[in-house]
């Protein structure tokens, strides 16, 4: 039964990240740098690149819905059990970006795929090392190439395997585009 449900997690992985790469072109690209801390108190920072899309949804004079794919590689800081641990990850992220003048407040939210180099991050037993990547963040653009973000992801298997204790992350985004 175990090996049933990583190959279900495996799979849906997979599917997912195949889903991104065969996704609509994208547009300009941004660096992504973000300091943060699990909910258990250990440090992890975060590396990434993010692609525009060019679609955009419900334009008004309030806003637009948009998003980007995010590629990111984390470190994560050993707790009481493990050692330092890396993570690749990948994720469609919806954005609603709000219409102001100067700094410009948005609101995103995705889900998608991680792969860790252990099931034990941060001190905690994750039960697998495939997990999906749940995150929802509120930002503001401060200029027409840099923008902030306080995030919070949440990196759980879904129940695939045991134990399935997930762990949280909070971090401050800087993202700078290309």
């Amino acid at each position: 039964m175990k090996k049933t449900k990583t190959r279900i997690a495996s799979r849906a992985a997979g599917a997912i990240l195949t889903a991104c790469l065969l996704a609509g072109t994208a547009q300009a690209a941004e660096l992504m740098l973000a300091p943060g801390v699990t909910s258990q108190g250990q440090s992890n920072a975060s590396i990434g690149v993010a692609f525009d899309w060019e679609k955009r949804w419900f334009d008004s004079d309030t806003g637009h819905l948009g998003g980007y794919w995010n590629i990111a590689y984390t470190w994560w800081e050993a707790g009481d059990i493990g050692r330092d641990e890396q993570s690749l990850s990948i994720s469609p992220v919806l954005v609603y970006r709000f219409n102001a003048d100067g700094w410009a407040p948005f609101v995103e939210a995705g889900i998608g795929a991680a792969y860790f180099t252990s099931d034990v991050v941060g001190g905690r037993q994750l039960g697998s090392r495939a997990h999906f990547e749940d995150r929802f963040a509120l930002g503001v653009q401060i200029s027409e190439r840099d923008a902030l973000r306080l995030r919070l992801i949440h990196y759980s298997n879904a129940g695939f395997e045991e134990p399935n204790r997930g762990i949280n992350s909070w971090s401050l985004v800087y993202n700078r585009r290309f």
